[in-house]
């Protein structure tokens, strides 16, 4: 419980340091809304076919550097809160990991946090995704619910890397692909 705990404020002390939620000592902030409108995502920014050549969190993490144009596939989480609330900001996990969801044993209530795994090992596998206006912050919207954006959605993101180094992945993502999720067929009743 201890770990989760750890995890999840780590997680989230970077994300708002990604973010630049800091006080008014001469960083940047966040840039408002233009004339008080409610932001949006880009037009077409929700793609109806999966891009192709999409790598793994681990293999982007790997071999991009900033400026590079990626395509990376992965499922949100790796926190109890995976969005930031009324950024356009989430953790991508890669394919590495597996969610605790994915053990039929475990009856964890927040799978998508990853909890079953190490603060390092979470953040070995995972990358953060933020879609940014022209200036190059993260959009004022949350996008938790957006076409149905939700904890362990697996999506496949087109963007650019703001920065790669060490642990860190930062993705200024242009498109994204939702993957449909995978139907369960009904079972048989022996008839």
């Amino acid at each position: 419980m201890m770990q989760c705990l750890m995890v999840a404020v780590s997680a989230a002390s970077f994300c708002l340091t990604i973010v630049g939620l800091q006080d008014a000592g001469g960083k940047k902030q966040p840039t408002a809304s233009v004339a008080g409108t409610a932001p949006a995502l880009p037009s077409g920014f929700f793609l109806e076919k999966e891009p192709e050549g999409a790598k793994t969190v681990e293999e982007s993490k790997a071999a991009a550097k900033s400026g590079d144009k990626v395509v990376i596939r992965g499922r949100i989480g790796g926190s109890k809160n995976p969005f930031i609330e009324k950024r356009a900001v989430f953790t991508l996990m890669g394919a590495g990991l597996k969610a605790c969801s994915d053990d039929p044993e475990d009856k964890c209530k927040t799978p998508w946090d990853y909890c079953c795994d190490t603060a390092e090992a979470i953040a070995k596998h995972s990358a953060t995704i933020q879609v940014v206006d022209a200036e190059g912050a993260p959009l004022r919207m949350g996008l938790k619910g957006t076409n149905g954006l939700k904890e362990l959605s697996e999506v496949v993101i087109q963007g650019t890397v703001k920065e790669a180094k060490d642990k860190v992945m930062i993705l200024n993502a242009t498109a994204m692909y939702i993957v449909p999720e995978k139907s369960v067929p009904p079972k048989s009743d022996g008839k």
